[in-house]
């Protein structure tokens, strides 16, 4: 089973029509999440659960996607959520799915340009896989690997494995 986390559950709904999963977030957005599930007819494969990941993750679960999450938040906060998702994962996989700034930080201009208005309206801003490898070697994950992709809101996932 895996966990998702990151807004209101189309996403859920696309990634849990063939497996089963559960769907953490703030608490009003897990009761949001329950309803588009419900409207999907998938209640029975996707599970909802609230509460903050600053304090908990979901235990016994075979992976936690990290869905245009991190780049709300800054370093410090991100390698502590990668270090909570390691402690709860019995063993399987952290995925991180974000628009990714390549390592030489000279794009792509999507990419970029988002890392601006983060830096602008949150604390964090768009980081690049060779930042988010060193967390997550930090945290303890290994076999680490970028997979990058074309797609409207991410391009690209960063995967740790706890072995």
């Amino acid at each position: 089973m895996g966990t998702c986390a990151g807004g209101e559950g189309r996403r859920s709904v696309a990634l849990y029509r063939r497996g089963r999963g559960e769907r953490f977030d703030l608490p009003h957005v897990a009761a949001i999440a329950a309803g588009k599930i419900a409207e999907a007819a998938l209640t029975d494969r996707i599970e909802t659960a609230g509460g903050s990941f600053f304090e908990q993750l979901p235990k016994d679960h075979d992976v936690h996607l990290l869905s245009m999450i991190l780049h709300d938040w800054d370093e410090a906060k991100n390698r502590a959520l990668l270090r909570r998702s390691f402690e709860a994962l019995p063993s399987g996989a952290v995925v991180i799915s974000e628009l990714l700034v390549n390592d030489e930080k000279t794009g792509p201009a999507p990419a970029a340009l988002m890392s601006l208005n983060m830096l602008i309206e949150t604390e964090g801003r768009n980081y690049t896989p060779a930042e988010y490898s060193a967390w997550l070697e930090e945290a303890g994950f290994r076999h680490i690997e970028t997979v990058w992709f074309d797609a409207p809101a991410a391009n690209g996932t960063v995967i740790g494995r706890k072995p």
